[in-house]
């Protein structure tokens, strides 16, 4: 029997946290839920500096390379039960975080839940991603 390996695959961390980014350009988007941010936001947010684009994927790919290194350290070897972790995290920590915002700093309950939309679409979308990269390693010989 082999041991189990806990090493994350940085190739996936990476893939699976500019995925993530970009689920949030199409879920910010026009097309979308852009109009609830731009509402709450005002001006701001048209008038964003190119930096803040150069420096958001950065929490996703933070948010990646936490959830692979569960993912591998936990033994999780499904898809359900990786969706399952990330779901269980965003509720932990985003979710949690966000409510925070709307009680406490006069975020609006409509901006607060595209934000927690957003963030569950990309915690489902990158365990999806770590997990399966997982998964399809080719059987030993």
């Amino acid at each position: 029997m082999n041991a189990p390996s806990f090493r994350v695959n940085p190739v996936a961390v990476v893939v699976a946290g500019l995925a993530a980014f970009g689920f949030s350009l199409v879920w910010y988007s026009p097309f979308l839920f852009g109009w609830v941010w731009t509402d709450a936001s005002g001006e701001a947010a048209t008038a964003m500096p190119v930096w803040k684009l150069l420096v958001a994927p950065v929490r996703e790919l933070i948010s990646a390379a936490v959830l692979a290194w569960l993912i591998t350290r936990l033994g999780i070897d499904h898809w359900r039960q990786a969706v399952g972790l990330g779901v269980g995290l965003w509720f932990a920590f985003y979710v949690v975080q966000l409510a925070g915002a709307v009680i406490w700093d006069g975020m609006s309950p409509a901006l607060g839940a595209v934000h927690a939309g957003d963030w569950l679409g990309k915690m489902v979308l990158m365990a999806l991603i770590v997990n399966g990269w997982r998964t399809l390693r080719p059987a030993s010989a």
